[in-house]
Parts: C-alpha cells; sequence; structure tokens
C-alpha cells in the first residue's frame, strides 16, 4: 500500500514510520523522503510489497512552504541547535527579497549542511558535528529549483528590533535541503539566514490537501 501521510513536527521520519508500523500492523514499512524531525508534511509511506517501489518514488519532486528568518543564524541552520541574532536587524525590503529569488531559480549547487544525513569518507555529517569535527570540506549538492514564490513579508521582534521573516513557496528536485538555500539566501543579501519552519506540501502527484493524520497516541 502506498500512503500519503502528514508527518506532524517534533518527531524524526524513522521513528513516525515505526510507530505507524505497530499502530496498523504492517510486516514491512518504509518512506520516500526523509522530513527533519523540526518539519511537518506530506511524508510517502509505502508498505509490505510496495516497499520495493521505494526507489521511484524517492525521485519525485517537493514543493515546500518555507519561513526563513534572516538576521539570524544557527549551525544546524534550523531551529534544532540555539539561533544567534546579529546585534543589527538587517535592513532588506520586500522588493530585495523578492528580486533575489528570481536568481536561485534553474540549477543550483551548495554545499550540505553540517547537520544532515549527507554521507562522506563512510559516515553522515552529522556524526561529525556530534563529535566536534567541524574542519571538513562539505560536499556540494545540486538541485533543481522550478518555482520560488514570495507568500508572505512579516517580522519577528527580539529584543526590540524587527528581523524579517519570509514565508516561500518552493518547488524542487528531490534531494534539496531547504536549509541550505535559507543560509544562501542570508548571505546573498549580505546577512545571515536561517530556516524557521518548514512544511512540505507536495512530494510528485501526493498533497498535503489529501494527506492522511494519523493519532500516534
Amino acid at each position: 500500500m502506498i500512503l500519503n501521510l502528514n508527518k506532524p513536527k517534533g518527531i524524526s521520519s524513522f521513528n513516525f514510520i515505526n510507530r505507524v508500523k505497530k499502530k496498523m500492523g504492517y510486516q514491512k514499512i518504509g518512506h520516500a523522503g526523509t522530513l527533519d524531525p523540526l518539519a511537518e508534511g506530506v511524508l510517502v509511506v509505502l508498505t509490505d510489497k510496495d516497499t520495493k517501489k521505494q526507489d521511484s518514488y524517492m525521485k519525485q519532486n517537493k514543493v515546500y512552504e518555507a519561513e526563513i528568518l534572516l538576521g539570524a543564524f544557527s549551525e544546524s541552520f534550523d531551529l534544532e541547535k540555539p539561533l544567534i541574532f546579529s546585534e543589527k536587524a538587517p535592513s532588506i525590503s520586500k522588493e530585495q527579497v523578492e528580486q533575489t529569488l528570481i536568481s536561485l531559480l534553474g540549477s543550483l549547487t551548495l554545499p550540505a549542511p553540517l547537520y544532515s544525513a549527507k554521507v562522506i569518507s563512510g559516515k553522515r555529517l552529522y556524526k561529525y558535528a556530534k563529535q566536534g569535527i567541524t574542519d571538513i570540506e562539505l560536499p556540494k549538492v545540486t538541485s533543481q529549483i522550478d518555482s520560488i514564490k514570495l507568500l508572505n513579508y512579516s517580522f519577528l521582534e527580539k529584543d526590540g528590533k524587527s528581523y524579517p521573516l519570509i514565508n516561500l513557496e518552493i518547488g524542487c528536485s528531490s534531494g534539496t535541503y531547504i536549509r541550505a538555500i535559507a543560509n544562501h539566501l542570508g548571505d546573498i543579501l549580505g546577512t545571515k539566514g536561517v530556516l524557521y519552519s518548514l512544511k512540505r506540501t507536495k512530494v510528485g502527484d501526493f498533497s498535503i490537501n489529501e494527506s492522511q493524520n494519523v493519532p500516534l497516541d
């Protein structure tokens, strides 16, 4: 069976599908495309005999809604690690953001985040990070950005300062690190950028509007 499930925040994809497996009594279970624990949204789950189809579903394009906070940084490029705010909130207009987004369309090559499951020399990057090994050359990942649109432009208030908080819709190829895009966008705009929230709204033809919620209690 192929399931379109809505993974909630606060649980890894691995732990989520294993709880689904126990709850629904499947013999085998897998998923097509990991969502970080802090992310939510569409997770294509394959059960029993359909687990053999995993590779074909892994390659499908994705659509995300991402909030990116400008003027802040974290080692993980998201809220997994503590946020470090710039002393001065950046002065960036909505028009500047929209113009910069256009430059991201097409083929985009960025270093994989240090806190990611990308493998180098037989070990996942996040394991290096947890051991305090950070002086390694990060592998480059090339993605295709098919569409990127500004949905909302607002501000996060912190210590009396207003930090731009932008909400984007991003259509991209499989394997794209949205956290890396957040960091890269901050660099282009002359500041820092961190992924503040992430929801996957589409995987191939699987949409969030048709996604099933699974109570895990």
